[in-house]
């Protein structure tokens, strides 16, 4: 019996080393690049990393591995989309027999046993598209801004998840990805909602398996770093206007964010200051969310953060918006936001 299951480990190795490729992409992520190939190197699949014209050594690093990489040229906007859209083609093209795709970003280490999860889940559920797991920040007490993010990974494991609530990184069909015509490099954030969204109505199915599938390293250090990411989020609401997408999130950013001060600073100053007590509303809000079971596993203080954190974005997020449809109205070259 030992030899039987010994046998069958071996087997679906052999499977996923032969069936499963993997893309990485990155942008001046040297300082967790290595990780992040290491790991994926010892699962020894084909493997590409893509680089975003990084200004650090992160070419030469993943070279030295002896990593094919992939600079994007100037030629056409740089940005994670069509990052991912390079390293597939030309996986795909190498490794003619690949069935599947690792989509996974140059600041998260794959966790040893996610690849061969994912594909047998992918394997065993013919009607799914994609699969992603858990991640997990790394150094998550270091600050507030990574607990925050850590926070923010722990997704709902579920069989059929809202486009909107995944991230950038899971395992997908190369066949969907193909038939779909994968991610709008037009679109500098909010892309992978956009693609997903595309998947389900088209009648395909999303999982979130409750196993973690890597570990984060955000970076994130300051406030200013937490602002510009925030920002980010909002500018994907608003490309979320297309499909429909993260419609709930995107008018949450705007009352609270825009409306609401709006409304009372010209109040204060039009009718009278007693309209700033719709300020108060804010942190009743916070209190809301706090008492509710939103993020029930983590400890009160950090549901109090979180809590804090959500209604304090949405002025970045709202600035994210305008953003979008400024630089739509004007017809203005969009360029990566980067908050690293």
């Amino acid at each position: 019996m030992d030899n039987d299951v010994s046998m069958e480990i071996h087997d679906k190795k052999n499977q996923v080393r032969t069936q499963v490729g993997v893309v990485v992409i990155g942008r001046n992520e040297a300082a967790r690049l290595q990780s992040t190939l290491r790991a994926v190197m010892s699962a020894e699949v084909p493997l590409i990393y893509v680089d975003s014209r990084s200004q650090d050594d992160s070419v030469e690093l993943a070279r030295n591995l002896g990593v094919e990489v992939i600079v994007l040229s100037e030629d056409n906007p740089v940005n994670a989309s069509r990052a991912r859209n390079e390293g597939a083609k030309a996986l795909m093209e190498k490794f003619p027999q690949l069935r599947y795709l690792q989509f996974l970003d140059g600041d998260t280490t794959l966790e040893s046993g996610w690849l061969g999860a994912a594909f047998m889940d992918l394997e065993a559920n013919s009607e799914v598209a994609f699969v992603c797991g858990q991640l997990r920040e790394k150094d998550r007490e270091e600050n507030i801004y990574r607990c925050l993010c850590d926070m923010e990974w722990r997704w709902e494991a579920t069989e059929n998840a809202e486009p909107c609530r995944l991230g950038g990184m899971g395992m997908m069909r190369i066949s969907v990805y193909v038939s779909s015509g994968g991610y709008d490099e037009t679109l500098i954030a909010g892309a992978d909602p956009e693609l997903y969204a595309r998947l389900a109505q088209a009648g395909w199915i999303l999982h979130v398996l409750p196993l973690i599938m890597g570990i984060h390293d955000s970076g994130m250090q300051s406030f200013r770093q937490w602002w510009i990411r925030s920002v980010k989020t909002g500018f994907g609401f608003a490309n979320g206007l297309a499909t429909g997408a993260w419609g709930r999130e995107r008018r949450s950013a705007i009352l609270w964010g825009g409306g609401l001060p709006l409304v009372s600073i010209v109040g204060a100053i039009v009718i009278t200051g007693w309209i700033l007590l719709l300020l108060l509303m804010y942190p009743l809000n916070s209190y809301r969310i706090w008492t509710s079971s939103v993020k029930r596993e983590f400890s009160q203080n950090d549901r109090w953060l979180y809590a804090s954190s959500c209604m304090v974005s949405k002025i970045p997020q709202f600035i994210g918006i305008v953003k979008y449809h400024w630089r739509s109205l004007t017809r203005q070259t969009t360029s990566v936001i980067q908050y690293k």
